[in-house]
């Protein structure tokens, strides 16, 4: 085994570990559930899903998120209408991932800036 092979499975070892803490947090406080993938390099990224709900409800699990980690949410609204929302997750003084959500226009081809 090479030494990045064995970095990388540190790394993930790690973040799996973090992600239990994180899911069960989320389930003892009632937040809502988000998607969760863990990259080779350790990193976390927890995405509040837009099927099935509303862009309000999709925003307010981000939020919910967001809130209980502490992390300084960053909003950029794209061309297209989107909102893509950002917000580094750190624990124990380190920077373990991301949460993060794209938020839709009802209509992307319809949206003209100005009149969402």
């Amino acid at each position: 085994m090479t030494d990045a092979t064995t970095y990388a499975y540190r790394w993930q070892t790690t973040a799996h570990r973090i992600l239990g803490e994180l899911i069960s947090e989320g389930r003892e406080r009632n937040l809502p559930p988000l998607c969760w993938t863990l990259a080779t390099t350790g990193a976390l990224t927890g995405e509040a899903q837009g099927l099935g709900v509303t862009i309000e409800e999709q925003r307010a699990a981000f939020t919910a998120w967001a809130t209980h980690l502490g992390a300084k949410v960053n909003e950029t609204t794209r061309s297209d209408g989107r909102v893509s929302l950002h917000a580094f997750i750190d624990r124990g003084g380190e920077r373990v991932g991301a949460l993060r959500a794209e938020l839709m226009p009802v209509d992307v081809e319809e949206y003209e800036p100005g009149n969402s």
